[in-house]
């Protein structure tokens, strides 16, 4: 082969290389802190925030009496612990959380549970590595009632009346 196809192919070789290393460094990073947020919907998610009234919502009486009152650990570290679901649950790993769970599979604000017209629904805060009700991943606000199994990270939990 000549010298120019040689230098050809170390070159294309050293491309290769460096493309490797870049996407590896990518992985890392997004592996350490978390997926970018275009700024886009930063601005919906705050919009929506604040558009979302404080006030609690009406209940019928038929739905009220279906409500469960406790969320349940029912595997993981915390296995046992009972939490009250008035006015909802935030689980994540900070301090401001209702539930703290600490887990390395578990994000800082990782899901809320919230009480609507219709129950409880369970929505996903923009968690890594997802929230789960009965063993399927959230993609939206999912209802969350009696029989249901939520598994955040390592922990799984129910709700009881």
């Amino acid at each position: 082969m000549s010298d120019l196809v040689v230098l050809g192919l170390k070159l294309g070789f050293l491309a290769l290389l460096w493309l490797f290393i870049a996407f590896v460094a990518n992985v890392i990073r997004t592996d350490l802190f978390g997926r970018k947020v275009p700024a886009a919907e930063l601005a919906q998610a705050s919009f929506e925030a604040a558009s979302t009234p404080d006030k609690p919502q009406r209940i019928s009486r038929k739905v009220s009496k279906q409500l469960p009152t406790v969320l349940k650990v029912t595997h993981g570290p915390q296995a046992g612990k009972v939490l009250p679901l008035a006015g909802g649950v935030l689980i994540g790993r900070a301090a401001d959380c209702q539930l703290i769970l600490d887990d390395d599979y578990v994000s800082t604000h990782h899901a809320r549970i919230a009480l609507s017209s219709d129950g409880y629904q369970v929505d996903d805060l923009g968690s890594t590595n997802g929230t789960f009700i009965n063993n399927e991943r959230l993609s939206a606000t999912t209802p969350f009632g009696l029989g249901d199994t939520l598994r955040i990270g390592r922990t799984m939990m129910s709700v009881e009346k």
